[in-house]
């Protein structure tokens, strides 16, 4: 029988990294997948309100309950097999598994325990000269699977090796009302924008919605409707709302050595050096970010406090930017090496400005430096909690395609100063999709943030991009969703929400506003 316990102000269960906090009256943690469906069948009869929690990791209060139950999924996790098909291998897994201890039992290729889903998976495995792993690095890599399935979650790899969706092979979901499905890529796909399936006792029937998923783009704004499309995703991108996801395969990738570079350039050069590596598709990087002035500035103060919070090496004295990537180490590395060295060079920087390492405890260094940017900020925003408790982080999550990245960037600049608020800029420049990161000092500045989001996203969408590239929508950014695909869109969306929890009792809240 699963566990129910009483909830107190203050539970862990209750936020997530946003900072944003909800309520709720109990947790319910099921043990397995039957426990989950128990728990689902009893509340839907109930009509309780019921939010899913696994890792708490997100930053747009998905998990953040807004009364009734949490669900966390705490308990389930762990990989079960390993298998292959015509695509390559992949990995069967439970759904509050996270992406590092995925990979760290990849890597080490530790698979007892185990069992082979198709027969001689792991024996083939294990054979391979290399090992392989799971590609998709949502940045935050103790977030769960079953998470990032249902946020369609990217990150800086998104760069080369595209978003969560490309590597969903087969769900296993429990509805609403605890019925289950068992369901992989390509067995039912919808006609047209019709989709019908079975689940259960049940036979569903949906009218999708008309509008299009914007695929131009790094892109989380639900999940991604087109002609024909497939039932697994229905369930990628939707957070929650028409199911929850107790099992998964995963495709793996063959892993190769890299080498991380983090090459420091004067002032703001370090976005135009982006712009021409960009450019130069030899050098094909696993990710491409960037770190601004302000950004390289908050890492120094950072260290300079305390050098114990960060292990890496001095920082430049000079004013300056950066960007990061990683470079297969393969017979080109030494041409890639002096070619990015080319593109650098002429704008103050160059191979002897930059930091390069390849063993797993330098490059594990020069990612903390990257990572400590936005954690500096969630954990200041944290501290404001106790003054100001309906603060909330305020940072860009909007991509543009290529043609637009210079209008964007400039517009960032412009709509922020004016309203004289501090901000730093980093993250995934190679996918147009750099966070800004508002550091708040007070209401008035919340109040001016918000303002100023709405404006950025409203340009980013004239621009052909997203609000959401890659953090989903929650409950924080709900709002944008009309922006994105009008009163209708919105409409049809809540239609196909009405017939697969027409109790609106699983994640109220996310993606829709509630049913009126």
């Amino acid at each position: 029988m699963f566990e129910r316990q009483k909830l107190k102000t203050g539970s862990r269960y209750l936020r997530d990294e946003s900072k944003m906090t909800g309520r709720a009256d109990f947790v319910v943690i099921p043990n397995d997948a039957a426990e989950l469906r128990e728990a689902l069948r009893i509340n839907h009869s109930k009509g309780n309100r019921m939010t899913v929690s696994a890792m708490r990791t997100g930053v747009c209060g998905g998990c953040v309950p807004e009364g009734g139950y949490v669900i966390s999924l705490e308990r389930m996790k762990g990989v079960i097999g390993i298998g292959r098909d015509d695509r390559g291998y992949f990995v069967r897994t439970l759904p509050c598994t996270t992406v590092r201890d995925l990979n760290r039992v990849l890597m080490e290729r530790d698979f007892s325990g185990m069992v082979d889903v198709t027969p001689g998976a792991i024996e083939a495995l294990m054979s391979e000269k290399e090992p392989w792993f799971y590609p998709i690095d949502p940045t935050e890599l103790d977030g769960s699977i079953g998470g990032n399935i249902a946020c369609n979650s990217s990150g800086p790899s998104t760069y080369k090796y595209g978003p969560t969706r490309g590597w969903v092979r087969r769900l296993a979901i429990a509805l609403p009302d605890g019925q289950d499905m068992d369901i992989a890529r390509g067995d039912v796909k919808a006609e047209g924008r019709r989709l019908t399936f079975p689940a259960g006792r049940e036979l569903y029937s949906v009218e999708l919605p008309e509008y299009d998923f914007n695929d131009h783009v790094k892109n989380a704004m639900g999940p991604r409707f087109c002609d024909d499309m497939d039932l697994v995703d229905l369930f990628i991108g939707s957070e929650g709302i028409f199911g929850i996801v107790t099992e998964a395969d995963v495709y793996l990738a063959p892993w190769h050595p890299l080498l991380s570079v983090i090459m420091f350039l004067p002032d703001e050069n370090a976005f135009e050096a982006a712009r021409e590596i960009k450019k130069d598709k030899s050098l094909d990087p696993e990710f491409l970010e960037y770190m601004d002035r302000g950004s390289i500035d908050l890492v120094r103060r950072m260290r300079e406090s305390d050098p114990a919070i960060l292990r890496i090496p001095g920082l430049p004295d000079s004013p300056c930017s950066a960007v990061f990537l990683d470079l297969a180490m393969d017979d080109e590395l030494e041409s890639k090496l002096l070619r990015l060295d080319g593109i650098c060079r002429p704008l103050g920087g160059g191979i002897d400005r930059s930091w390069c390492g390849y063993e797993r405890r330098d490059r594990e260094r020069m990612r903390e430096m990257r990572h400590s940017i936005p954690r500096s900020i969630f954990e200041y925003v944290a501290s404001l909690k106790e003054e100001m408790p309906a603060i909330h982080k305020m940072g860009t999550d909007m991509s543009v395609p290529d043609e637009a990245a210079d209008e964007m960037m400039s517009a960032y600049r412009e709509i922020l100063d004016a309203r004289g608020l501090e901000y730093v800029v980093f993250g995934h420049i190679g996918n147009n999709h750099p966070h800004v990161e508002i550091i708040l000092k007070s209401m008035e500045d919340f109040e001016k943030a918000q303002e100023a989001y709405g404006e950025l996203a409203e340009k980013a969408v004239e621009l052909g991009g997203s609000p959401s590239a890659e953090h989903g929508i929650g409950k924080i950014k709900r709002g944008y969703m009309e922006l994105v695909y009008g009163k209708e869109g919105i409409e049809q969306l809540r239609r196909v929400k009405e017939a697969l929890d027409p109790k609106w009792v699983l994640c109220p809240g996310n993606i829709l506003e509630e049913s009126r």
